[in-house]
């Protein structure tokens, strides 16, 4: 299972595209689980995850979450701009998992 886990401002904004990406990974047959929160409540929630997905609004914070949590082995992605305010879920999941692998 990938552990997944989108941060922005206040997560809410992030909870509709966390819907549609559960939706996605449902018809691709992944084994993911989906959360979104705000970026403060990161320092509880690294453990276990897989990425860490950032909303455009909270892009700012990639370079400070890389170094800050570095010997955590977790990976960060800013969320692409146009993909996110279209809640394209099945996109952001593709990409995340793509991330991933790389």
């Amino acid at each position: 299972m990938v552990n997944i886990i989108l941060v922005c401002e206040h997560g809410a904004s992030t909870s509709m595209l966390t819907d549609r990406m559960k939706d996605a990974a449902k018809q691709l047959g992944v084994d993911a689980a989906i959360n979104a929160y705000p970026y403060t409540k990161l320092d509880e929630l690294i453990d276990g995850a897989d990425i860490v997905l950032l909303g455009p609004q909270v892009r700012f914070k990639k370079k400070t979450f890389d170094a800050k949590y570095a010997e955590k082995g977790v990976e960060f992605m800013v969320i692409d701009t146009v993909d996110y305010g279209m809640m394209n879920g099945e996109k952001v999941l593709k990409t995340a998992l793509e991330h991933l692998k790389s």
